[in-house]
């Protein structure tokens, strides 16, 4: 379905790169696997913490809502679909602490018309 990759890897550049000192890099994979395209995006930026941070200091209260809509959407698309879509979002952290970056993952059916 349209526009729902498009948001996060803008997330991943707005949110997660705009705020990291130095070069970032963002990595948008697709797998198929059986009947079923898993596509990551992930981000080696500050992490959706830090993020939220940084946004919250700069305009106050700070509520994305892309993630929310992208899920609203996903919750509509299930209902019509027999093969259901999954969005996993995972804060990849290292293990002396603070954030690495962050992945999305969406799973999704792989119909043709």
């Amino acid at each position: 379905p349209p526009m729902l990759i498009q948001p996060f890897i803008e997330n991943a550049i707005e949110h997660g790169m705009m705020h990291k000192k130095g070069p970032g890099r963002v990595f948008v994979r697709f797998t198929l696997n059986g009947k079923r395209i898993t596509c990551e995006i992930e981000d080696d930026g500050v992490g959706r913490e830090k993020a939220w941070e940084v946004e919250y200091a700069k305009k106050g209260k700070h509520k994305s809502l892309a993630t929310e809509i992208i899920r609203d959407r996903i919750a509509v698309l299930n209902k019509k679909l027999k093969q259901k879509i999954r969005l996993s979002i995972i804060d990849l952290k290292p293990e002396a602490g603070g954030s690495t970056g962050t992945v999305v993952r969406l799973d999704l059916p792989y119909m043709l018309d």
